[in-house]
């Protein structure tokens, strides 16, 4: 997918705040920040897997968007998002989680990324583990987050861990997979997964 802009100033000077989209961002008292920068509409289900896996315990930064259809005309690739905010949050934290989605109806599935090669190793043997399918990317792959201007790897250690999660893997994760019901509806599913993470990143020093 070629985006329709190519940056924030892109984005911000076409599209109104408010209206196509909005951002959310809270600080903990963490040097742990879990991020959705394809969250809201345009990658369904991300923004409250973040907020759940942040809870009270992690930073937490949300990019949503809010139009009632082509929510993919705000989607900014992952190494051109500058959002300033954003670059702060992960700028100021030892240990990012970025999360998205990838289009499979077909497969439950999550594919990890990212430069922080321990941390994903941890997040791929405690999925494996809770029973979710899930596979490590090849540094090659073109979704394998592993390029230093990738947002997830502009951290203090230049390092962070990216998922990619399934169409049918979100969509198993809500009773009804709206943008009204998704907070109200989430299944045993959600909460396994999301665990999975906490766990994880909760035990980072």
């Amino acid at each position: 997918m070629v985006d329709t802009y190519r940056n924030f100033a892109e984005l911000s000077a076409s599209e109104v705040y408010g209206i196509d989209y909005q951002i959310a961002f809270s600080y903990r008292l963490s040097n742990k920040t879990i991020v959705a920068i394809h969250g809201g509409g345009i990658e369904t289900g991300i923004s409250e897997l973040a907020m759940n896996i942040a809870g009270l315990s992690h930073s937490c930064y949300l990019f949503e968007g809010l139009k009632s259809s082509d929510n993919g005309t705000l989607h900014i690739t992952s190494t051109n998002f500058d959002e300033p905010n954003a670059l702060n949050m992960a700028a100021e934290s030892d240990y990012c989680l970025s999360l998205h989605g990838y289009a499979d109806t077909t497969r439950k599935h999550t594919l990890i990324g990212g430069a922080d090669h321990d941390v994903k190793l941890q997040v791929y043997n405690k999925l494996i583990a809770t029973g979710f399918s899930a596979e490590l990317l090849d540094e090659n792959d073109r979704i394998s987050g592993s390029d230093p201007n990738n947002i997830v790897n502009k951290t203090k250690r230049r390092m962070g861990v990216q998922l990619e999660i399934s169409t049918l893997q979100r969509n198993s994760f809500f009773g009804i997979n709206t943008r009204a019901d998704r907070k109200n509806t989430q299944t045993e599913e959600f909460y396994r997964y999301t665990q999975v993470l906490k766990d994880v990143f909760g035990k980072l020093v």
